[in-house]
């Protein structure tokens, strides 16, 4: 028998020493290799944030967001840390080189032309950004100060470098800072400060002048041949909608939505107000009018570029820093590639770190002429006809090189719409999706643990392309107010097209408070708030959108058709951007949509365990829980609003001392808020949607319905606020803010500020 070995080299103890040998060896593998890879990695994420950046402006994806946030996010964080490493560098002469590279890590921490902020959040906190340039900028002068090249070639062009980086990150900082909200929002009062100073100015002059009438007539006169030229023909001539925009300082009227809660009608437009239906008679039957899309889309653009781009930099050629970082934008990376190239490397300087280097001058430069690569694609892109020689040139190389390639976007924004729709979550099948058997098991799992309600929220929204149907429907809406001067659109929630259609349909007054009571209680800013009035009307308008119809009598079917499919497709909108995104909710509307969502899942959960339970059924199950819901609230309930005050309590609180008075005033502001919070939306959907059933022809339905609908988004679009519209210019674009900057483009529709 062998004796056995207790040396330490067999079974494990000899696995375990070469897996010892292993990491060590990887280790210094690492060590060895650690600043070059991050370096490249550096080097890496800037080509990834240029080829991806202008994506976001085209498209809502939630996958393509996070992967570019977290790009974005690491592109900063490794430089920063590439550039503490060189700091403690520590190698032998041969890896000298490496200091090379630090005004390398200033040039990737000042970003791509087409991405300096991922959010209005990176806007806002440019001071850090500041104080980031100062301390990385010392950093990267320690360690080029470190160097101790014999070569005055080498010395020349880091020097370069350091200058190119340390203004390239100067430029970003400064985009932050020109395209933070508090800037905007200073240069939006000095914009509005200047425009009242020349209409006061003007009206000095009218009454200093003997020609009052010929001076106050010339002046209108002058404003009316702008709007014309500058609006109106540019908004509906393709060809001239882009350049429009080229030749002119970008729209104010578009930056200012960025930077106003609550912006007011353009002072041009109200001051030739009764001259507009004129103005507009030649466009709004053209065939090409949705061109209108075209200019906005141009202008908001100009707003992007303005907000997250490095456009700030070349919007005044006349300052300092232009002129001074212009030329450094291109020359000093050529002329540090060619000195580079020149000096003395192969006796003094590691392989490895010759390559690297090389890598990171031509990545530098490829990067800088990448931007004007681009610039021919997105200037060829645009519907115009050149007038110049440089416009013919950028429209041959596109035509020779970029064309054949297929690489032409058309889109300028993701061009879809968001659609959250109540019901939808309790469906396991919908319509166009094969893979929603499972979705309420899905729900549920998301639901559970670390996700909560965000997990089940997840699955709420979908994306649907926005037509041009819809597009023509919004326009024209917006097109017929104007010629009927009816301004004050943007005040109404669906009154105003109620009562117009009860005026046309001869509804006398005692029918519409008897057989339409849940109708105009629906609508009533005194009755609900608006976001209460939306979810009412969304339920109802799912319950009609579902239900058969036997009635018929259309007289053009398709037409009909197509108005039932914009109608919801705008419902659900809306709901998204009161529900999903905070326009005008209030806690207590916010509780009630909470309320309704768990009445709901009590009715439709025991039927949710089929597999086949797509919207349609689960709408029908719904409507029969609000009919049921109906029936036990009716007796309960009387003619007043439940929401309303009660007069007695009021008159009795103002007879009584400080303390009983302040005792009633809370006692009424628990009662109202507890009735606010118990207000059957559920039963009040119902009744609203058996009214709209009861009307006889489907196709009268769904106008009003569409009616009520459209006055809904233009009441919501000028009370978005500045950051909403600020926001989701970076993620793909929102419907309403092309919506908004078109009704301020059109005439006053604005409202009053505080209306």
């Amino acid at each position: 028998m062998r004796p056995v070995r207790t040396d330490g080299h067999v079974g494990g103890g000899h696995l375990m020493g070469k897996q010892s040998v292993d990491l060590e060896h990887a280790k210094e593998l690492w060590d060895e290799w650690e600043i070059h890879c991050l370096i490249l990695v550096s080097l890496f994420l800037q080509v990834f944030l240029f080829l991806m950046a202008d994506m976001r402006r085209r498209s809502g994806s939630r996958a393509l967001l996070t992967v570019l946030w977290l790009a974005y996010l690491l592109a900063d964080t490794v430089a920063i840390f590439v550039l503490g490493h060189l700091a403690v560098y520590v190698r032998g002469p041969s890896h000298e080189l490496v200091f090379f590279w630090a005004p390398f890590v200033l040039v990737h921490l000042g970003g791509q032309d087409n991405i300096t902020a991922f959010s209005k959040q990176d806007n806002e906190l440019w001071t850090r950004h500041l104080l980031s340039l100062v301390s990385q900028v010392a950093v990267a002068g320690y360690v080029v100060s470190k160097s101790s090249w014999p070569d005055i070639r080498l010395r020349a062009a880091m020097v370069l470098m350091f200058l190119r980086g340390f203004l390239k990150y100067a430029g970003r900082t400064y985009c932050l800072y020109s395209a933070s909200p508090k800037n905007l929002g200073a240069s939006s009062l000095d914009s509005m400060a200047s425009t009242i100073w020349s209409l006061v100015d003007a009206r000095a002059e009218t009454r200093r002048s003997s020609d009052e009438v010929d001076i106050v007539e010339s002046w209108r006169k002058k404003v009316r041949e702008s709007i014309e030229e500058r609006r109106f023909k540019p908004m509906f001539v393709p060809d001239m909608c882009w350049e429009s925009v080229s030749k002119s300082d970008a729209d104010r009227g578009a930056d200012e939505i960025m930077s106003v809660d609550a912006p007011v009608s353009d002072v041009e437009m109200m001051i030739v107000a009764d001259e507009l239906p004129g103005l507009l008679e030649e466009f709004k039957n053209g065939p090409d009018r949705c061109t209108a899309y075209e200019f906005v889309a141009a202008h908001l653009i100009q707003s992007y570029k303005y907000l997250y781009t490095k456009t700030p930099l070349s919007d005044d050629v006349s300052t300092l820093y232009y002129l001074i970082y212009t030329p450094f934008q291109y020359l000093p990376t050529a002329i540090a590639l060619a000195l580079f190239a020149a000096a003395e490397k192969k006796s003094h300087y590691s392989q490895a770190d010759i390559i690297v280097s090389y890598l990171l001058l031509v990545g530098a430069i490829v990067l800088e002429l990448l931007p004007i690569f681009t610039s021919i694609l997105s200037y060829t892109r645009k519907p115009f006809r050149p007038e110049t020689a440089i416009g013919w040139a950028q429209l041959y190389l596109f035509n020779c090189i970029v064309r054949p390639l297929g690489w032409q976007t058309r889109k300028h924004w993701s061009e879809e719409l968001a659609q959250y729709s109540m019901i939808r979550r309790y469906a396991s099948v919908q319509e166009g999706y094969h893979y929603h058997a499972c979705m309420p098991a899905l729900r549920t799992w998301a639901g559970k643990g670390f996700f909560g309600s965000w997990g089940v929220e997840l699955f709420d929204l979908t994306r649907t392309p926005l037509t041009g149907d819809l597009k023509l429907l919004v326009f024209d809406k917006l097109l017929l107010q104007a010629s009927k001067q009816e301004w004050k659109l943007a005040s109404f929630r669906g009154e105003r097209a109620l009562e117009e259609w009860m005026g046309s349909h001869s509804v006398t007054e005692p029918g519409r408070s008897l057989s339409y009571a849940a109708l105009h209680m629906s609508v009533s800013s005194s009755r609900v708030d608006f976001p209460t009035s939306v979810l009412i009307w969304h339920i109802a308008t799912d319950i009609c959108y579902f239900s058969e119809d036997e009635k018929g009598g259309d007289i053009d079917p398709d037409e009909t058709t197509k108005k039932k499919k914009m109608s919801r497709e705008l419902s659900l909108y809306i709901m998204y951007l009161v529900f999903k995104c905070d326009v005008m909710l209030t806690r207590i509307s916010r509780l009630g949509h909470k309320s309704a969502h768990e009445t709901l899942k009590n009715y439709i959960s025991p039927f949710q365990q089929s597999p086949q339970v797509d919207e349609k059924e689960a709408v029908k199950v719904a409507s029969e829980a609000m009919k049921e819901l109906k029936r036990l609230a009716d007796p309960q309930e009387d003619s007043t609003p439940r929401v309303a005050h009660q007069d007695k309590t009021n008159v009795e609180a103002a007879n009584k001392d400080a303390a009983a008075t302040s005792s009633s005033r809370t006692e009424e502001l628990l009662q109202s808020t507890e009735e606010a919070l118990s207000f059957p939306v559920l039963s009040h959907a119902y009744a609203v949607a058996q009214e709209l059933m009861a009307i006889d022809e489907e196709a009268a339905r769904w106008d009003v319905i569409s009616e009520v609908w459209l006055e809904m988004l233009f009441y919501t679009a000028p009370r978005c606020g500045a950051a909403f519209h600020y926001e989701h210019l970076s993620t793909g674009g929102e419907f309403i803010t092309h919506v908004l900057v078109l009704m301020r483009n059109l005439g006053p529709f604005m409202p009053k500020p505080g209306a």
